[in-house]
């Protein structure tokens, strides 16, 4: 089916303008006025890359080894009360890394909340929690349930027999689990891995909290210190190189293309567990949500309800709430317009330039979100001051990183439309247009809306391209939160933090009760 030339050049004005940020960084950190060296001498560059590689191996082997344990207990092993584990095991997933590292350090800093509470037993003072082992304590219980929402379904489909066969050639259940099952999980071991180290390289909020130096924390200090600052540039630069390495590596390995997840012709039973194995797998699961969910919510609680008890107002609160949704819903409604053509292109109209469209866009969901940041930040001073501190440039911004999540969920939807029903749909005399609106969207309008759903959830937790970007006097509840906290303002930030759970926590239910039925 040949592809529609207004197709082909609406997705091409698309590609440009997302990868525009990439090129314009690419292109400033090439024009240099000064040499490279003089800027390796000139900033610890060397110790800031250090930093952010040891919080990315550390968070990523901790993730995997914590999420594959729990994938394997709650899928394999017949525990009373598995699903509802399963739930909260998932829902840290709806807590931004930044409410985490507020509820730890407000928790366990020096004279905090655990020396208030524990201070009739003579303890005046703690070391505290921050630095690396913070960020790597928060970026751990905030990003494995990435591990167990992917490991859980391919555990699910994966084919017993082998498993079986190793068990009659004398394998013992340890064996089992280290020589068959993990070495079949390769691929959603090494795309979950992906997807938590991405996450730990672009992340601004936890690391700064915990005042722990990274190339993120750098960007943002030498933002506020100087906005024309070549520094800004040159970690910017290093740190989307450093993404899409780890992006094109993964992709390229040879694990994460001979991995596959077999079918299910035959489902794995549940093995039974003695009292004493089921006593030590609660122990452990109760510490991990007890860690990763129920003392965050806790403090937030606590630090809520005592400081509504003293009088304090959250009135102010509320601007933000209007801030968020307001971004929110314009993000949301222009990814479901600005996929529309690129899930139509991908998915019915094979071509060279289609495949190559789904990987770039693919490839910029691992961008670092505060380099797209300083990207548009410096285009709109540069080159369109027009749009500078302007929605426009928000929602670019935001569309940049988070459009592959309504392109995915589109693309799923895309299986309904057969090519038979075009087909009859152009003998019948219809052009390709009125093709799209009688018969394409009602069958996907429901994808595009999951789509719209998932980039509505991320716009509303982020907050470094908000930051960088924000028109002047909008406020969101990410925003709030990060100044509430940095303010000593725990009421406040309490509160924001709430809200902004209490809209993500209803879909990452259904996505962890869905996961637990496939």
């Amino acid at each position: 089916m040949k592809t529609p030339k207004a197709l082909i050049i609406t997705n091409f004005i698309i590609l440009i303008t997302f990868l525009l940020p990439t090129f314009y960084l690419i292109w400033r950190f090439l024009t240099f006025s000064r040499s490279y060296l003089s800027f390796f001498r000139s900033w610890n560059v060397f110790d800031l890359l250090l930093n952010t590689m040891l919080l990315f191996i550390f968070v990523v082997i901790s993730s995997l080894i914590l999420g594959l344990l729990i994938s394997i207990i709650l899928v394999r092993f017949n525990i009373p009360g598995s699903k509802i584990l399963f739930t909260l095991s998932v829902l840290p997933l709806v807590i931004p890394s930044y409410i985490g590292a507020l509820t730890y350090v407000s928790a366990f800093s020096p004279k905090g909340l655990f020396v208030q509470l524990f201070s009739s037993l003579g303890i005046n003072e703690i070391a505290g929690i921050d630095g690396f082992f913070g960020s790597w304590l928060v970026l751990t219980l905030f990003t494995y349930p990435y591990v167990v929402l992917i490991c859980s379904s391919a555990l699910r489909n994966l084919d017993s027999t082998v498993e079986d066969a190793a068990r009659s050639l004398g394998k013992n259940r340890f064996n089992v689990y280290t020589q068959v099952v993990i070495p079949r999980l390769k691929k959603p071991i090494i795309f979950s891995g992906l997807l938590v180290g991405l996450y730990v390289i672009s992340d601004f909020g936890a690391v700064s909290l915990m005042r722990y130096s990274t190339l993120t924390k750098a960007i943002y200090s030498y933002y506020e210190f100087n906005i024309n600052g070549d520094p800004v540039i040159f970690y910017s630069s290093i740190l989307i190189v450093l993404a899409l390495l780890i992006s094109f590596i993964q992709r390229g390995s040879e694990e994460a293309r001979s991995a596959k997840v077999s079918g299910t012709p035959k489902i794995s039973e549940k093995t039974n567990l003695s009292p004493r194995s089921k006593v030590l797998i609660y122990t452990f699961l109760s510490l991990i949500i007890f860690s990763g969910l129920v003392l965050p919510i806790s403090v937030l609680s606590y630090w809520l309800i005592r400081g509504l008890s003293a009088g304090n107002s959250v009135r102010a609160v509320f601007g933000g709430v209007v801030g968020s949704l307001s971004v929110s819903l314009l993000a949301a409604l222009f990814s479901v317009v600005v996929s529309t053509p690129i899930i139509i292109m991908v998915s019915q109209y094979r071509s060279k330039f289609g495949n190559i469209l789904e990987r770039i866009m693919l490839a910029l969901y691992g961008l670092p979100h505060i380099s797209v940041g300083v990207a548009i930040l410096f285009i709109t001073i540069k080159i369109f001051p027009a749009i500078y501190q302007s929605f426009t440039a928000l929602i670019i911004s935001y569309l940049i990183v988070f459009l592959p999540q309504a392109i995915g969920a589109g693309q799923a939807s895309m299986e309904q439309v057969k090519s038979s029903y075009l087909d009859a749909s152009a003998g019948l005399g219809l052009s390709k247009l009125k093709s799209f609106y009688r018969i394409t969207l009602p069958l996907i309008y429901r994808g595009l809306f999951a789509g719209g759903s998932l980039v509505f959830l991320s716009t509303m937790k982020e907050l470094p391209q908000t930051l960088l970007l924000r028109p002047t006097g909008l406020n969101t509840m990410a925003i709030d939160i990060w100044s509430y906290a940095s303010e000593g303002l725990f009421t406040q930030a309490a509160f924001s933090s709430f809200i902004l759970l209490a809209i993500s926590a209803i879909p990452t239910y259904i996505l962890s009760t869905r996961n637990l039925t496939t």
